[in-house]
């Protein structure tokens, strides 16, 4: 089912592009889009990825940290929290994430950590 949705978008693309390839204003409008391409690709592949360079797609990264407060409980048991775990859902093209599409944070134990 993705992969007709992105074929069926990659065919709009195309036929867009065909379309407006024909018409004068094409000769003004298809160069300033392919600049604002490559450029937006250029800034992708500069910035350091937190995937490896061939991810595509929506992805889950968990980053983890100490708690900044004493007082937090354990998210399975209720006993004190020792890290405080981040989770990250992206959508992320060539390793960059380009946008967040949900976080939140647990705290957990050291029994609970793995």
């Amino acid at each position: 089912m993705r992969f007709r949705r992105e074929l069926a978008v990659v065919v709009a693309l195309f036929v867009l592009v065909g379309a407006l390839a024909r018409t004068s204003a094409g000769r003004f409008v298809l160069p300033l889009v392919s600049v604002a391409v490559v450029a937006a690709l250029v800034i992708l592949l500069f910035r350091t990825p937190a995937y490896s360079r061939t991810t595509f797609g929506p992805r889950t990264r968990i980053l983890e940290s100490t708690p900044n407060t004493t007082d937090t409980a354990c998210v399975e048991c209720g006993s004190p929290a020792t890290t405080l775990r981040r989770y990250v859902r992206e959508w992320v093209v060539l390793g960059v994430p380009v946008v967040l599409l949900d976080d939140g944070e647990n705290p957990v134990c050291d029994d609970h950590r793995d």
